[in-house]
């Protein structure tokens, strides 16, 4: 092998050491997070808050914070565990659309209740593990104009990363809390009676307890 080829050689061997090495590095970076919600959901609500409270802006709190939101949250599993057996009666495109008036919602309360008009601290308690993939973590929400109060988050590990699909506010569910509501409009108007419903609640002022 001549002098050019050796060093050819030994470049494709140091760059195939190199892609090995990220490769593990990405690979242990995923691992860990898939294998501790609590720090995961920590940094998820961290970069929430920090994002809500960097300063002035002309977007309301659940328009600023509802990218990051839309990232931690599984929206589609939140909606269709909400809605329950009637989601299989609707079209493709009425679950679209519920996913998205759902999701608006969800944003609205979650702005209003857990990250509020003053930014809170947020302790953190032990992980309960639900099941392989679903676990729920406590955690206690200070705000200086109130709290504390009980939020605990329902995770679930989606492709390596672990995403809400439920959140307790004292206790209530909203997953079970909408179910119970939509489970009547889905009898009596289907599709069309619970998305003329939930505009209608998004056209009114928030309501962090409706």
């Amino acid at each position: 092998m001549g002098q050019i080829g050796h060093r050819i050689y030994e470049s494709q061997k140091l760059l195939t050491v190199a892609v090995i090495n990220l490769s593990f590095v990405i690979c242990h970076v995923s691992f860990a997070a898939a294998s501790d919600p609590v720090g995961q959901l920590r940094n998820q609500v961290d970069q929430v808050l920090a994002l809500a409270y960097s300063g002035q802006s002309n977007e309301t709190l659940a328009e600023r914070v509802r990218p990051l939101l839309e990232r931690d949250f599984a929206f589609d599993l939140v909606t269709r565990q909400a809605i329950g057996p009637g989601w299989r009666q609707f079209t493709a495109g009425d679950q679209q659309k519920v996913t998205d008036l759902f999701t608006r919602l969800v944003i609205r309360i979650y702005a209003a209740r857990v990250v509020g008009t003053q930014r809170p601290t947020v302790t953190y308690g032990k992980t309960v593990s639900l099941s392989p993939d679903r676990c729920e973590i406590p955690t206690r929400v200070t705000a200086p104009n109130g709290g504390p109060y009980a939020v605990v988050y329902r995770l679930i590990n989606l492709s390596g990363g672990w995403r809400i699909y439920d959140v307790l506010i004292e206790g209530v569910s909203f997953v079970a809390n909408y179910r119970a509501q939509f489970d009547d409009l889905v009898r009596r108007g289907g599709a069309a009676a619970v998305i003329k419903t939930l505009e209608a609640k998004l056209a009114e002022p928030i309501n962090p307890n409706s």
